[in-house]
């Protein structure tokens, strides 16, 4: 297995796993957030959770281009890209 498959993989299994049971289920979750964003903000309105996912895989690209090597920023990347793309298949 190679690198790209490995992170796929750990980053499926993370979030499909210990920390949804931790943090709860991230639709959810990223509507919570978009609101707490949003205030912090002072913007009219809360932000999208898909735009919070898509917020976090900036984050962790920044991290993952800082400078480091940390394995995890790329796992996370991808995990909060597949979030996204469940919060768009849930949504109605």
């Amino acid at each position: 297995m190679n690198a790209a498959q490995r992170t796929l993989k750990e980053a499926a299994t993370l979030i499909g796993g210990e920390r949804n049971e931790t943090h709860g289920h991230y639709p959810t979750e990223a509507e919570r957030i978009g609101i707490v964003w949003g205030a912090l903000l002072d913007l009219p309105e809360s932000i999208p959770p898909r735009t919070v996912a898509a917020m976090m895989v900036g984050l962790k690209m920044v991290r993952a281009t800082a400078g480091r090597t940390h394995a995890d920023d790329w796992t996370d990347a991808c995990g909060y890209s597949a979030l996204g793309a469940l919060i768009d298949e849930e949504r109605p």
